[in-house]
């Protein structure tokens, strides 16, 4: 019975499994983290609203040569000018996306400078306009100044 008092031998044997089983809890924790920080950063690159920013470029793209064109015609129909027939177009344009994405909890601004340098002196040759494209829906600021378009090629 003395024998077995004084052999230690087996203490290490349990220390190391204790170790051993320290180490394995550890190790799999952090394999554990390492999947969850991919899963969130691959997440965050899908809420990027890429596809809203763009269509928001497009059709403003799209809309500043049709007002361009109508501006041009009221301009031989009434008795303003090319420049303030687009402001006034313009607008109006910009208050209709606002209500639109405002809806969706988004904040789009478009805004025209007035100092353009293509639109003045009711010049019929318009080639470009300058736009600031705004937009923020909480998480995403993005911002577009001046953007430049081609009106008439």
């Amino acid at each position: 019975m003395a024998d077995l008092t004084d052999n230690t031998s087996g203490q290490l044997i349990i220390l190391s499994g204790f170790v051993l089983c320290f180490s394995l809890v550890a190790l799999a924790m952090l394999v554990n983290q390492t999947m969850i920080s991919g899963y969130h950063s691959s997440n965050a690159v899908l809420e990027f609203p890429k596809h809203q920013i763009r269509d928001i470029t497009s059709q403003t793209r799209e809309s500043c040569v049709y007002i361009t064109e109508l501006a041009i015609e009221l301009n031989q129909s009434n008795n303003k000018s090319i420049e303030e027939n687009y402001h006034l177009l313009f607008k109006d344009y910009a208050e209709q996306m606002a209500t639109l994405y405002a809806g969706h909890g988004e904040e789009v601004t478009l805004s025209s400078p007035i100092d353009n340098g293509s639109i003045t002196n009711n010049n019929l040759n318009i080639s470009t306009v300058w736009v600031n494209i705004t937009y923020n829906n909480g998480m995403t600021y993005y911002s577009s100044e001046p953007e430049i378009i081609e009106v008439r090629a």
